[in-house]
């Protein structure tokens, strides 16, 4: 019988030993690289001299107190939605074959962890209109800054134009990657909540990149064929952000001119899971397929005429000499990419076009209803997709607080200094719940 062990300790004796072959003096020596605002300083608030069981059970208790989106109606967004998951994804993707299946070095013992890469592949390409993806990233905000990395590669240039309209978050991840490659982030700024092309004209000589997301972090539709004119000089790349489920809708980046596309796949089938795991998307031109991170799965026949796949390109630092790698991106988000996979496969075409819709056409008429509201007012219009802001008669914070105490869940973001409700609708939300959120507004104290 195998005996599994949460916790394996180390005497006084042997964590001495393990700090001097260190070169340290104490733990708290050890703990000085982390930086100081991320340490924590404060008790855990837990009574001394607890047992194993009470530990585990206050823990329990205090998990408890998390409430799921689908504990209440949800109109949570700013980058993870909650969108329909079908059950059959489940039953497929959670099958052992599929859940442990892990580096597909042996392509001949690796068959069907191949094909479902290339099939993702494949998927991600013809939604984005580009010509090659990887088989996935982390998440969104690494494929963000991936991309950074890969337009500094490709162009020999330093400096990538990143929007305000992007999630901070994001932009936070890129300049982590990009402190220690002689390269920055230079801000462009926006006029009525979408790129000011006046500010990227200025700002666009000699850059590597342009990364602008759509729809941005306002949730409004931008244009990046128009972004793409504005930047006159053609070696100046396009990164194209987006939502994926939005692309069934709009135009798709490489149609608009994009030179690389991103984004966050969370939409694509996986759960919200309290933010993660998620499931990084990107996809290029063939020109570029040499800088793409990542693993790419190719597709060939064997002398008998039968279908196989295999790891091609492998630029990872792995297998070639570091100062060539592309990227120090050493594996992929396998799993979480097989259920993008078959829901993408499930929906369909058009399915992905019918979800856009269903988004839009809900999001619009939650809109027009708020905006009529005495006191409320939409101050980017109606120029978004899924997902809008709203400016209250009331404090945001004070709405979000009681609207959860209803089994309403509204988020709120920072805009300029004010703070504004953020709703996503999805097209889970029926009109009996969009009406059900008007109904809670329109009754709130002045």
């Amino acid at each position: 019988m195998t005996v599994q062990h949460p916790y394996i300790p180390a005497t006084d004796a042997e964590e001495q030993e393990m700090l001097q072959a260190m070169g340290l003096d104490s733990f708290e020596e050890l703990l000085a690289m982390i930086p100081e605002g991320l340490r924590l300083r404060e008790s855990l608030g837990l009574e001394p001299g607890l047992s194993e069981y009470e530990v585990a059970r206050e823990l329990e208790l205090l998990g408890s107190r998390n409430r799921p989106a689908g504990a209440g109606i949800s109109f949570l967004g700013g980058g993870a939605y909650d969108h329909y998951i079908p059950e059959v994804i489940k039953a497929i993707a959670m099958r052992s074959e599929f859940y442990t299946a892990y580096t597909p070095y042996q392509a001949e013992v690796s068959q069907g962890t191949l094909q479902a890469m290339w099939e993702f592949q494949s998927m991600v390409a013809a939604l984005s209109g580009m010509d090659v993806a990887n088989a996935s990233l982390y998440d969104g905000a690494t494929a963000a800054a991936e991309a950074a990395l890969m337009a500094v590669a490709i162009t020999g240039r330093s400096r990538i134009l990143v929007p305000d309209t992007v999630y901070p978050a994001t932009v936070e991840v890129i300049e982590t990657y990009l402190q220690n490659r002689d390269a920055e982030v230079v801000t462009v700024t926006s006029r009525d909540g979408l790129l000011d092309h006046d500010d990227l004209s200025a700002k666009a000589g000699s850059a590597a990149a342009l990364l602008l997301q759509s729809p941005n972090r306002l949730g409004l539709v931008e244009d990046w064929a128009a972004a793409r004119q504005t930047l006159a000089d053609r070696q100046t790349l396009l990164i194209a952000s987006a939502d994926p489920l939005t692309l069934g809708l709009l135009e798709s980046p490489g149609a608009a001119g994009a030179d690389i596309f991103i984004g966050e796949g969370q939409s694509l089938g996986i759960p919200l899971s309290f933010g993660g795991p998620y499931l990084g998307l990107m996809a290029t031109r063939t020109a570029h397929i040499r800088k793409l991170p990542g693993r790419i799965i190719g597709r060939t026949t064997d002398l008998d005429g039968r279908p196989g796949y295999v790891m091609v390109l492998r630029t990872r630092e792995q297998d070639i000499r570091r100062e060539r790698a592309t990227s120090n991106i050493c594996t992929n988000q396998g799993l979480l990419a097989l259920w993008a996979a078959i829901y993408m496969a499930l929906i369909g075409k058009k399915g992905l076009l019918d979800i856009g819709r269903l988004c839009f056409d809900k999001s619009q008429y939650l809109g027009r209803e708020i905006a009529a509201l005495a006191g409320y007012e939409l101050p980017f219009g109606f120029g978004y997709a899924k997902e809008l802001l709203v400016r209250t008669p009331v404090a945001a914070e004070r709405l979000a607080e009681r609207a959860a105490g209803e089994g309403l869940f509204l988020g709120i973001t920072e805009w300029a200094g004010e703070t504004l409700l953020q709703l996503a609708v999805t097209e889970k939300r029926t009109r009996a719940d969009l009406d059900r959120l008007v109904a809670f507004l329109k009754q709130a104290p002045a």
